[in-house]
């Protein structure tokens, strides 16, 4: 259990832990189910600088060292990924050459305008969700981004055939994408428990903030079941950042209108 944690950790994140661990096709699907506890250890350093920075300087620099941390930690992974898919998807090309293009190193127009505005849209929201769920929303986001990417992986085959990751994630199926989605309900209640959240409010919450990350991420599977014969890394690390920003969205308005 802990070396595919480790895994997990070392694989998605930049915190350098000194343990030499062979990555295996078991250990990668059982560390599939604690990708919330990832998101977790990724989140605790953005919202301490967040809190810090929003409490010293004011809202706008304590979203946008918010979201900076957020890249810092995970080596602009997930960014990188949301850029090639977006430079494949919307070339509109053949399945082989949009394959080919989200594989190409060369950032591309598409690439560049769905980093801006996946970045833009996380401060944008983060900046305006009310000053009581904020942190929160910092804290959580990253949890309830890394539990979609077990359902994107869970409901479609990798497009590519050639021995690679692929390989680990087509073993990946419901059983681990349920067994994140409890972790991540467990994580989630826990923190709006703690952050004060009334707790007759809380189931209500709770499901408001997994079910879009999780439509999103099955959705996405499917479209692209379609257009590509299936999923890729790169459109992993996609649905990763669109259910970050979609949970960003989801805080603002219940935060706005509901709590």
């Amino acid at each position: 259990m802990m070396k595919a944690l480790i895994l997990m950790i070392q694989f998605m994140t930049r915190y350098p832990i000194p343990v030499t661990i062979e990555f295996t096709a078991e250990r990668f699907v059982e560390g599939m189910k604690w990708m919330p506890l990832v998101g977790l250890l990724a989140a605790l350093p953005a919202t301490a600088g967040f809190i810090l920075a929003d409490h010293l300087l004011g809202r706008e620099v304590g979203a946008i060292v918010a979201v900076i941390a957020l890249i810092v930690i995970t080596g602009g992974l997930h960014l990188d990924g949301i850029a090639d898919t977006a430079d494949g998807l919307f070339s509109y090309r053949s399945r082989e050459r949009m394959l080919e293009i989200m594989r190409d190193s060369t950032l591309g127009t598409n690439g560049v305008i769905a980093l801006v505005l996946t970045v833009l849209l996380k401060y944008i929201f983060l900046h305006n969700i009310p000053a009581s769920g904020a942190a929160l929303a910092v804290l959580a986001t990253p949890v309830l981004g890394r539990m979609a990417l077990t359902w994107h992986s869970a409901v479609a085959r990798y497009a590519r055939e050639q021995p690679g990751i692929g390989d680990y994630v087509n073993q990946t199926g419901l059983a681990q994408a349920a067994a994140a989605t409890l972790l991540s309900l467990f994580l989630v209640t826990g923190m709006l428990l703690l952050w004060g959240v009334q707790p007759n409010m809380v189931p209500l919450v709770v499901v408001l903030l997994h079910v879009p990350a999780i439509l999103l991420a099955v959705l996405f599977a499917f479209s692209l079941k379609k257009r590509l014969g299936g999923i890729t890394g790169d459109t992993i690390g996609a649905t990763v950042e669109i259910a970050e920003v979609a949970t960003f969205l989801v805080f603002l308005i219940i935060w706005k209108f509901l709590l």
